[in-house]
C-alpha cells in the first residue's frame, strides 16, 4: 500500500493498470507518460518480451507536487495480461490504491476480458490490505476497430458496482486514456484522505480530489499548447494495416510479403469478409498452401511452449519450478522500481535546486559588473589626468588598481560564461568565420598585456571556417591570455598555426611558457583547476573549461602537448560542418570530469 506521512502531509499511492494481454495497458501508461513527462525527464521503465508484451510490469513514478496542502506522488504499474503470469499479476497488484481495468472492446475477446475481470476480483479479495471496494475505473479500449461490443453491452458485464466509471478509449491515439487516469488518480487520493483522516477537519477529501483533477488537466493543457504530441498510431509500426477491400489490402501488404517470401514462393493477400484478413502462399506453379489469419493475437496465441533443445520435453514454468525463488524475484523487481521512482524524484529536486543556485549566481555576477565598470572608469579618468595632475606614486597605485579591476572583470565574465555553458547551454550561431580577422580583434583586446611583457606574436595564414565567431573569440581570448600570463618574463613568443584536414581543420596556439606538470594534465579542463606550478600568477581556473565547452559545442575536441620549461601547444580540432550536440546538465558527468 502507498506510503503516508501524516507529519509532512505526503501521500504516495499506487495505481495499477489491469487487463488482458495486448489489450492496451502499456500503451495507456505510455500516453500518460507522454503528457506528464513530455521531455522524458522521468523515464517509463518497462520489462517486456520480444513481442513487446509486458513480461513483469511497466512502472512510471508521477510527482504531482503540492495539491490542497498535500504532497502527492503516484506510482503507475501495469500487470502482464497473459494467464500464465497469474502469480505475477497478484504480486504487482499488492498494495494497490486504485485499478484501471483496460478492456479490449473486440467481440472476439469478450470471454478473455471476463476472465481477466474475474481474476482481478479474486486477487482483490485474497490480497491482504485491499478489497473489492477499491476504486476501479474501466477503460473500454480499441473503440476504433470493427466488430466491437457496444458500450451498453460492456457496461452490463464490467460495471459490477454502481461507482465503477467507464471511459471509451483508443489508446494508440491517446483518446480517453488521460480521462480514465485523471478519474482514477482523483478517486484514489480522495480515498486516502478520507481513510486516514488526513484533512484534519481543514479540508474535505472531495476538495483534494478536485484539486488533483484540476492540476492534471492544467498540466495536460499546458503540454498540448507547448509540445507537439505525436499519437502512437502515427509512429512506425511493425504490423499490417487492414485495408479497405481486397485490392487495397493487396496494395498495402504485397510489398512487405514480397520481401519476406521464401525464394520461389509468391504471396498474395485476400479479404474474405470485413473482419478477417488472410494471405496465401503459392509456389512457382501456382499451387496454394493453406492460408494463415493475421487476426488479433489472443492470450492463447501468446502461450509459447519452449523445450530444452535436447529431449524435446517442455521447460517447466519458473513459477512452478521454484515458487519461493520466483516470489523473491518479483518482489525484488517491484522494490527496485519503487526505489528508482524515489531516486528519480530526488534527482528532479536536486536539478531544481541547482537551477535556483545558478540563477542566483548569475544574477549576482551580473550585478557585480556595474560597480566594476564604475571603478574602472574612475581609475582610468585619474590615470589619464582628467581630474588633474597626480604624482608618480599615486599614478602607479591607480594603474595597479586598474590591473586588479581587469582581473576581477575577467573572473566575473568567466564565472558567468562557465555557469551558462554548464547549466543553461549556450546556443551557438554558426556562419562564415574569418580566423585572421578574429585573431586581430583578440590581439587588439590583449594589446596592453602584450606590450607590457613584450610578447612576440606570429600569426600564420588562417582559414575561413564555419563557426560561431563570438564563441571562438572567447576561446582565443582564453588561450592567448594564458599564453601571455604563463610565458617567460622576457623573450615570450606565441604562434598561431592551422592545419587543414579531410573532415575539418586543426588550429594550434603554441607558447614557450612554463609548461604543464604531468600530474596536473588529466584534470586540466575541470572548473577551477590550475597547474600546480602557477602560484603567484593570477587566474580564474575557468578559462580552459570554457574553451573545452565551446569547442565541444561545435562538435570538436581540444588536446594539448606540453613540456616543462619548454612550452605548450593547444590544438583545436574543428569539423568542417559544426553540429551543436543537445545540452543536458545531468548527462555525460564522467566526460565533464575528464576521466
Amino acid at each position: 500500500m502507498g506510503f503516508i506521512n501524516v507529519a509532512e502531509r505526503t501521500i504516495s499511492a499506487k495505481l495499477v493498470y489491469y487487463g488482458v494481454g495486448v489489450g492496451g495497458k502499456t500503451t495507456s501508461l505510455q500516453q500518460v507518460h507522454g503528457i506528464l513527462c513530455p521531455r522524458n525527464e522521468v523515464q517509463l521503465v518497462s520489462i517486456n518480451t520480444e513481442e513487446d508484451s509486458t513480461l513483469m510490469f511497466d512502472f512510471l513514478p508521477i510527482n504531482l507536487g503540492q495539491v490542497g496542502g498535500f504532497k502527492i506522488r503516484i506510482q503507475g504499474f501495469t500487470v502482464p495480461g497473459q494467464p500464465k503470469y497469474r502469480r505475477m499479476r497478484k504480486y504487482v497488484l499488492q498494495g494497490a490504491d486504485a485499478v484501471v481495468l483496460v478492456v479490449d472492446s473486440q467481440r472476439s475477446r469478450l470471454q478473455e476480458n471476463l476472465e481477466s475481470l474475474q481474476s482481478l476480483r479474486e486477487n482483490l479479495r485474497n490480497n491482504p490490505g485491499i478489497g473489492e471496494d477499491l476504486p476501479i475505473i474501466v477503460q473500454y479500449n480499441k473503440r476504433d476497430l470493427p466488430d466491437v461490443c457496444s458500450e451498453a453491452e460492456l457496461d452490463r458485464e464490467f460495471r459490477f458496482r454502481p461507482d465503477v466509471a467507464a471511459f471509451p478509449s483508443v489508446a494508440t491515439e491517446g483518446q480517453g486514456v488521460f480521462e480514465a487516469f485523471v478519474e482514477a488518480s482523483s478517486l484514489l487520493v480522495e480515498r486516502k484522505v478520507a481513510l486516514y483522516g488526513l484533512g484534519r477537519g481543514e479540508v474535505e477529501p472531495r476538495q483534494v480530489a478536485d484539486g488533483v483533477r484540476k492540476k492534471l488537466w492544467d498540466i495536460c493543457d499546458e503540454v498540448r499548447r507547448t509540445h507537439a504530441v505525436v499519437p502512437l498510431a502515427q509512429l512506425p509500426q511493425a504490423a499490417f494495416a487492414v485495408a479497405d477491400g481486397p485490392a487495397a489490402a493487396d496494395a498495402v501488404a504485397a510489398p512487405i510479403l514480397r520481401e519476406t517470401a521464401p525464394e520461389g514462393v509468391r504471396m498474395s493477400v485476400a479479404v474474405h469478409d470485413e473482419d478477417e484478413l488472410t494471405y496465401e502462399l503459392r509456389d512457382s506453379a501456382g499451387s496454394a498452401s493453406p492460408s494463415a489469419s493475421t487476426d488479433v493475437l489472443t492470450d492463447a496465441d501468446l502461450e509459447i511452449e519452449l523445450d530444452d533443445g535436447l529431449t524435446g520435453r517442455p521447460v517447466p514454468a519458473v513459477e512452478d519450478a521454484d515458487p519461493g525463488l520466483f516470489d523473491k524475484s518479483v518482489q525484488s523487481n517491484i522494490e527496485l522500481a519503487r526505489r528508482f521512482g524515489e531516486l528519480d524524484e530526488q534527482r528532479l529536486l536536486l536539478e531544481k535546486k541547482v537551477h535556483e543556485l545558478v540563477d542566483a549566481a548569475q544574477q549576482t555576477v551580473h550585478d557585480l559588473n556595474r560597480p566594476l565598470s564604475a571603478m574602472r572608469l574612475l581609475l582610468s579618468t585619474i590615470d589619464k589626468g582628467y581630474l588633474g595632475e597626480v604624482s608618480k606614486p599615486v599614478q602607479q597605485a591607480v594603474q595597479n588598481g586598474l590591473l586588479a579591476v581587469q582581473q576581477m572583470d575577467r573572473l566575473v565574465r568567466d564565472l558567468l560564461d562557465s555557469s551558462r555553458l554548464d547549466h543553461d547551454g549556450m546556443q551557438l550561431a554558426f556562419g562564415p568565420c574569418d580566423l585572421n580577422q578574429l585573431l586581430q580583434t583578440v590581439l587588439h583586446s590583449l594589446q596592453y598585456e602584450i606590450d607590457e611583457k613584450k610578447v612576440a606574436v606570429q600569426l600564420d595564414p588562417l582559414p575561413t571556417i564555419t563557426a560561431d565567431s563570438w564563441a571562438l573569440t572567447k576561446v582565443f581570448m582564453n588561450l592567448l591570455g594564458n599564453a601571455i600570463a604563463y610565458g617567460p618574463t622576457s623573450g615570450a613568443a606565441i604562434q598561431v598555426i592551422a592545419e587543414a584536414g579531410p573532415v575539418g581543420c586543426r588550429i594550434g596556439v603554441r607558447d614557450n611558457g612554463i609548461g604543464i606538470p604531468e600530474a596536473d594534465r588529466p584534470r586540466l579542463f575541470r572548473r577551477f583547476e590550475r597547474g600546480s606550478n602557477t602560484g603567484g600568477i593570477s587566474g580564474t581556473g575557468l578559462g580552459l573549461h570554457i574553451v573545452k565547452e565551446i569547442v565541444q559545442g561545435h562538435g570538436g575536441t581540444v588536446s594539448f602537448e606540453s613540456a616543462m620549461g619548454v612550452g605548450t601547444t593547444f590544438w583545436l580540432h574543428l569539423p568542417l560542418v559544426p553540429v551543436q550536440p543537445p545540452h543536458s546538465p545531468v548527462t555525460e558527468t564522467a566526460a565533464r570530469l575528464d576521466r
